[in-house]
Formats: C-alpha cells, sequence, structure tokens
C-alpha cells in the first residue's frame, strides 16, 4: 500500500507538520537551540532527545518513559542507523549533493522516499508507519541544523581571522 503524503516546515522555525488527504496526521516540534523535538501523533506523544558529541545518538521516548528506538549519526558520511526496540534496524542517507531527497529504508520490504523544495515536500512510503516517517524528518532536520552551524563556525573564523 504505497501512500504519499505531504510535509511542510516554517521558513524560520523547525515545525513540521505531514499531512495525507488535507488532514495533519501529525507533527514535530523542535527546541530552539537543542536537537530535541516533541512529535504529535494519532497513536500518542514521543520525545526525540539527543545526546553526546563524538558519538552522537537520539532516543525516542514515549510518554510511559519507555526507549522506543534509538538513532546513531554518522557525521562524515551524512548517514544514520535507527535501532527500533523490537531489534528492527533502518538505515537513512542523502539521496543526492543537493541534500534534497533522502531515503530511510530497512533493505528489505519497507522503504520510505523523502523530497524537498523550499521548506516543503512529499514523501513517498509503502509502510504505515508514523514513527519511521518523523524519525526521517527528525534526522534532515539535525544534519540541517549541523550543516547551518558549521557555517556559522566557518564564516566566524573567517570574520576573525581578517580582524586581527
Amino acid at each position: 500500500m504505497e501512500q504519499v503524503l505531504n510535509w511542510r516546515k516554517g521558513l524560520f522555525d523547525s515545525n513540521y507538520q505531514v499531512i495525507n488527504n488535507g488532514y495533519l496526521k501529525f507533527s514535530i516540534n523542535f527546541g530552539s537551540w537543542k536537537n530535541t523535538a516533541i512529535a504529535t501523533t494519532q497513536a500518542g506523544i514521543y520525545l526525540l532527545k539527543s545526546e553526546g558529541f563524538s558519538k552522537p545518538e537520539t532516543k525516542i521516548i514515549d510518554n510511559k518513559n519507555t526507549v522506543l528506538a534509538v538513532i546513531t549519526y554518522d557525521w562524515l558520511g551524512f548517514k544514520a542507523r535507527i535501532v527500533f526496540a523490537s531489534g528492527e534496524t533502518f538505515d537513512w542517507s542523502y539521496q543526492n549533493s543537493w541534500l534534497s531527497r533522502w531515503s530511510l529504508n530497512n533493505h528489505k520490504d519497507k522503504q520510505i522516499l523523502f523530497n524537498a523544495s523550499a521548506g516543503s515536500g512529499l514523501i513517498h512510503t509503502n509502510v504505515d508507519d508514523d514513527m519511521l516517517v518523523l524519525c526521517g524528518l527528525f534526522i534532515r532536520e539535525y544534519y540541517s541544523r549541523l550543516i547551518f552551524g558549521m557555517i556559522i563556525f566557518i564564516f566566524c573564523l573567517l570574520t576573525f581571522k581578517s580582524i586581527f
């Protein structure tokens, strides 16, 4: 059963909304300065909490404080891996050099393809799992923030170098 979902986010914020047939399916609201988010779905409310620097990971926690999944990141390869409590594993990666297409799959039977353009996009999925879709969007925002931070850092270095 293939589905096509729409997603959108604000221009200067990181709050995502996923829409199916004109109805809000779920939303993800990110914290301003940390890579944490609260996802509100029809099944429940989830906290996505990032920790660590040298080996960063994000834990997905439900309202009973149970860890449902752990996302680990490969910064150099711009990849990520999601391991659910059930043992099921998914790989996340960009599909083009413009960073406007990315995918999430288990290399067996489940695959989700994401497309982006100017703060909105499409999601093509063959599985009806909100948790996978929100993980795919969360990881994309995680890397977007990382890239933005690197650009600011480099800009500051170049600015301070020209001052001194």
